[in-house]
């Protein structure tokens, strides 16, 4: 039975592939359960799953002596390790606590406002924000208002020609402040 299903899932039948991809959910579900993707909810998932099952259906040759349940779950579970990959990429480290703008303006800015964290050693933290503090007595009204638009809230209302270039003045001022301390 499950071969028929297989050749009619080949040939472009929606119906066989699905009620194949239905036996393998547990194994979906299992790898859920064994690995943790921050972007991917279930039914993420389940999608991921389906794509790699469909390409498993194509490529699937019985000649070749395995089954089409250990090709899905070897295939699944290298394409889940390549997200993974992915996802732990140095260049994409700073994503990691990203939120979304839509998540913001939903909850609030200021809820989710988190000071950022430069450094494991809470003292050298402390150092870090209370020389940011004092780096922004340095700046002008327009400059701090940029800067608060584009660091906390977008709520400041400002033209943002002019926000850009005192935001580009006032993170220049903060960084030149911070090389002169340390």
């Amino acid at each position: 039975m499950q071969t028929t299903l297989i050749l009619e899932a080949k040939s472009g039948n929606e119906e066989s592939l699905m009620i194949l991809y239905r036996q393998y959910h547990p194994l979906v579900y299992s790898l859920r359960r064994k690995y943790f993707l921050r972007d991917l909810d279930e039914q993420d998932w389940l999608q991921e799953g389906l794509i790699i099952f469909y390409g498993c259906i194509e490529a699937y040759e019985v000649q070749y002596g395995v089954s089409l349940g250990a090709l899905f779950k070897r295939s699944f579970e290298n394409r889940i390790r390549s997200l993974i990959r992915k996802e732990c990429a140095y260049k994409r480290k700073s994503n990691a606590g990203a939120v979304s703008f839509e998540e913001l303006v939903a909850e609030g800015i200021e809820s989710n406002y988190e000071p950022p964290v430069y450094h494991d050693n809470p003292l050298q933290q402390l150092i870090v924000e209370e020389v940011f503090q004092e780096s922004q007595q340095k700046l002008s009204p327009l400059e701090m208002k940029a800067l608060l638009k584009y660091c906390l809230s977008p709520s400041f209302e400002i033209e943002e020609k002019e926000a850009i270039s005192a935001y580009n003045r006032s993170r220049r001022k903060v960084v030149d402040y911070f090389k002169q301390v340390h």
